[in-house]
């Protein structure tokens, strides 16, 4: 089975933050730069929602799907509407919000269990023992080939065919963060590394994916990835 993560959070992550005012202030001053996306010096008060979620359980803010409070304490803030703020004033409304929760939380913990799942090419390693199973598989991909667009190349097309099988492979989901995006260039790369791009195109598509897969079981048994399914 999947381990299982749990974090508690009970306030103390938040009650550190405050603790050092420049630490506080550069928090603020970061995540009001992230969400004044038009670069003009102020943001809609609706925004301090952004913020929290942008914080998330890592600074010890609770998910708002599983905790409603948090809804209630942006009301009671009139933390909504698109009344604009400035940067110390956005600070200054987040800090209320903030130290209202830090409260809420240190009276009643709140538990967040995450499911984490281990990614290390147990599948794929199946799949190529499997000649039948690869056959059959390799066929939905060439599939694919005719039916792709003009110009497309191969390695382009093979990618996007194992985007849209990151189960069935037990593969990294594609926007499952910074682990798995490097996990997919360095397959990709390694692969045109090694038969450089012109004989890459003229590689038989069944032997390449075949390639591709390899260097994917072997990736995935050296550097898991760690994939959170919430």
């Amino acid at each position: 089975g999947s381990p299982l993560v749990v974090s508690i959070l009970d306030g103390s992550t938040l009650r550190l933050l405050f603790e050092d005012e420049d630490d506080f202030a550069m928090l603020a001053e970061n995540l009001f730069t992230e969400l004044d996306v038009e670069d003009k010096g102020k943001i809609s008060k609706s925004e301090i929602r952004n913020a929290l979620v942008q914080m998330g359980v890592d600074m010890g803010v609770p998910p708002f799907s599983e905790y409603p409070q948090l809804d209630d304490l942006l009301r009671k803030h009139g933390a909504g509407g698109e009344e604009e703020l400035g940067q110390a004033q956005f600070a200054q409304l987040l800090q209320f919000v903030l130290q209202d929760l830090e409260v809420e939380l240190s009276k009643k913990n709140f538990v967040f269990i995450q499911n984490i799942q281990i990614i290390n090419g147990s599948k794929i390693r199946q799949l190529l023992a499997n000649e039948k199973e690869l056959n059959s598989f390799i066929e939905k991909a060439l599939q694919e080939k005719l039916n792709a667009k003009d110009g497309l190349g191969s390695t382009e097309i093979i990618r996007s065919f194992l985007e849209k099988n990151t189960k069935e492979l037990g593969l990294p989901l594609y926007d499952g963060g910074d682990a798995a995006d490097l996990f997919y260039d360095y397959v990709f790369a390694d692969v045109a590394k090694e038969k450089g791009a012109v004989e890459l195109e003229k590689e038989e598509p069944a032997k390449l994916l075949k390639d591709i897969l390899e260097k994917m079981a072997e990736q995935l048994e050296l550097n898991p990835v760690y994939q959170d399914f919430a």
